[in-house]
């Protein structure tokens, strides 16, 4: 937690002036079994592993200082020679950064570069600024050690998060805290006493100690696995080992957040001030419209609005030149701009003004973090959604998210969980689970194969729901070509051998009312041939793909994002000097929880036809569910890869470059 002490205490605080300290120890001497060491027995195959872990955060001098040892034990492990230090969402600036490189025969190569900023691109349009630096010589038997001091402002305190488990295995970690004893402000004008509260998942016969003497909390474990590395994984610190500290002075879960929700409430209706909102409703809406046109329209009027979180945020100074002050969603519409929230807000309040019973939401980011409600803490909380009455039921809008469909959530924003505005208050908050109706892939090829084997044609493919937000939200930072390369590259992994494909254009790139629709050409050559025989893919479309899931066990829930429905219908025109000898049966089969494949071979003279169709109903999985969902997926890959067998003619057919004869 990031909180501010009272103001009259950081009067006198913020003229001390503070600088990360000498550090009290020294570095680690390596024992000599640490410098021989090629294995670590309780982690077989590791690339590296931490030998130490040391995190201490000490609130009365507003510091955190981290100190790590860590050995390299393979080729892969030289990766870890680039660190950065993400302290993304906290108010620390580096103070001190050290390290250095210790060869197995005990050489020691000091660090002597500098950390510098980096851009990093975390999904999609979502980027943050790192810390990087890269230890020297980094070899395989090497240990490498790193610290550094996070310095946050005087008249601050953050309580830490300890994480025990990471991607390597820990042999030993030591984490302290020592809180501040001054009064905090609260946030809403008030001020409370410094009371440390935690919410902890630990391993068996560890424990947070709390010193009564140092007045401060440490704990200190062994031997901790790293977490799995496997595929479609939800976001990981929420199942591993880990304490999260936070001040509070509620006493229980359902207090703080409906004191909290109380005060996000009344500031979002405060700048919602729906005074001159009847008037710009007016200009949107016909008195003949039904509510659900009066909606649509609000929303389409509000989605016209450039949003600044995937364009660019205003400067001040910039705002100021302009004229702009931004207080109420009034002055959103009246500027045209705004952030993903603001326009939320706008939203909502236009469909008060309407006549709607309308509210706004706050929930966790799922592609990121799942919500902690035992983690009192407000700021796991990322971004606001609507919720709208229409016709006695509720339903769920993204307005502030870049053309998000209507009546559609991105799937980061569904299934899961925060607050909620209501009628009177405020309460806790899930969201719906998206459907896989609402996301598609509509794939259609027609090839025309020559009697040499070349091929060309075209595949169109229209995409609806989170498969159409991706690439409209992509497009938003990077040009057409960028474009074109980004789009090509991914149906091309999708391609059969000897195909290229290229994307000529787009439809409905920037209108989030209408399909997206992709249109690519294809060329190259198919098919391999043995003795009288040619043998073409005849999904075409998958007939590449890789299972999913291929790991004979599971440990960890599967997160497959978003639910979708993908249908392929693929032309095969054949040469005449090809036959048709046979195509694979037909075929349906489903998995328990909503998922289906199906596929259907025909012949009609001179050419193939394929319709397939998979539908995957459910977003998550538990890891004991994994054995049949591999099966599902393994019957799937199985099938995309028969083929259709073919008859020469008259002129053989030359087999593809690569393939075997």
């Amino acid at each position: 937690m990031v909180a501010a002490l009272v103001r009259f205490l950081s009067l006198f605080l913020v003229i001390v002036s503070f600088h990360a300290p000498a550090w009290a120890d020294s570095w680690v001497k390596p024992t000599p079994e640490e410098l021989q060491m090629t294995a670590e027995p309780e982690a077989p195959g590791a690339a590296a592993i931490f030998l130490l872990r040391d995190e201490r955060a000490d609130d009365k001098i507003h510091i955190h200082t981290t100190y790590v040892r860590l050995k390299i034990l393979g080729e892969k492990g030289k990766q870890y020679a680039d660190q950065e230090i993400n302290y993304e969402g906290r108010d620390f600036r580096i103070a001190e950064v050290e390290g250095r490189t210790i060869h197995s025969d005990g050489t020691v190569i000091p660090f002597t570069g500098k950390p510098y900023q980096k851009l990093v691109e975390k999904s999609g349009t979502q980027k943050y600024k790192a810390t990087v630096f890269t230890l020297p010589d980094v070899q395989v038997g090497s240990i490498i050690e790193y610290r550094y001091v996070l310095e946050y402002e005087s008249n601050l305190v953050v309580a830490p998060r300890w994480y025990l488990q990471g991607p390597l295995y820990t042999r030993k970690a030591h984490f302290s805290f020592l809180p501040t004893e001054h009064l905090l402000e609260d946030g809403h004008g008030g001020a409370i006493p410094g009371r440390v509260a935690y919410t902890a998942v630990l391993p068996a016969g560890a424990s947070v100690v709390y010193s009564p003497a140092g007045k401060s909390y440490s704990l200190d474990v062994e031997k901790i696995s790293a977490y799995p590395q496997e595929d479609y994984m939800p976001p990981m610190h929420n199942y591993t080992f880990r304490t999260l500290f936070y001040y509070t002075i509620a006493r229980t879960t359902d207090e703080y957040w409906s004191t909290e929700g109380k005060y996000w409430s009344k500031n979002v209706d405060r700048f919602i001030d729906a005074g001159k909102l009847p008037g710009v409703v007016n200009q949107i809406v016909s008195p003949s419209d039904t509510p659900a046109q009066k909606l649509q329209k609000i929303y389409g009027a509000v989605m016209t609005i450039e949003n600044t979180t995937f364009t660019r945020e205003h400067s001040g100074s910039e705002d100021k030149a302009l004229g702009i002050r931004t207080r109420t969603a009034a002055d959103i519409w009246a500027q045209k701009r705004g952030d993903r929230n603001e326009i939320t807000r706008l939203f909502v309040g236009l469909a008060r003004a309407a006549g709607f019973k309308a509210y706004v939401g706050y929930v966790t980011n799922r592609d990121s973090n799942l919500f902690v409600a035992d983690y009192l803490e407000i700021r796991q909380l990322d971004d606001e959604i609507a919720i709208v009455e229409v016709d006695g039921k509720e339903k769920f809008f993204d307005p502030g998210e870049r053309y998000a469909g209507f009546g559609e959530l991105h799937w980061k924003h569904a299934a899961t969980a925060g607050i909620r505005q209501i009628e009177r208050g405020t309460a806790l908050l899930l969201t719906p689970s998206p459907a896989y109706q609402a996301t598609t892939e509509l794939r259609s090829a027609y090839l025309d194969i020559q009697p040499d084997g070349k091929v060309k044609g075209s595949v169109r493919m229209v995409l609806t729901g989170a498969f159409a937000l991706r690439w409209r939200e992509f497009a938003l930072n990077n040009d057409d070509d960028a474009l074109k390369q980004q789009f090509t590259a991914l149906v091309q992994q999708e391609m059969p051998a000897g195909i290229e494909v290229k994307t000529d254009h787009f439809l409905g790139l920037t209108d989030w009312n209408t399909n997206l629709q992709a249109v690519l050409s294809v060329t190259g050559s198919i098919g391999t041939s043995a003795g009288k025989r040619v043998f073409l893919p005849a999904t075409f479309f998958e007939a590449a793909g890789h299972p999913f899931f291929v790991l004979d066990k599971r440990t960890q829930p599967i997160d497959l994002n978003y639910p979708y429905t993908m249908q392929d219908t693929v032309t095969l025109k054949l040469s005449a000097a090809l036959d048709v000898e046979s195509l694979p049966k037909d075929t349906e089969f489903m998995y328990p929880q909503n998922t289906l494949y199906r596929a259907k071979f025909t012949r009609e003279p001179g050419m193939i036809k394929t319709q397939r169709i998979l539908v995957i109903g459910n977003v998550l999985y538990k890891a004991e569910e994994y054995p049949q969902l591999k099966d599902f997926y393994q019957k799937v890959n199985a099938k995309d890869k028969e083929p259709a067998v073919l008859q020469f003619a008259t002129v053989p057919l030359a087999a593809a470059p690569g393939n075997s004869q």
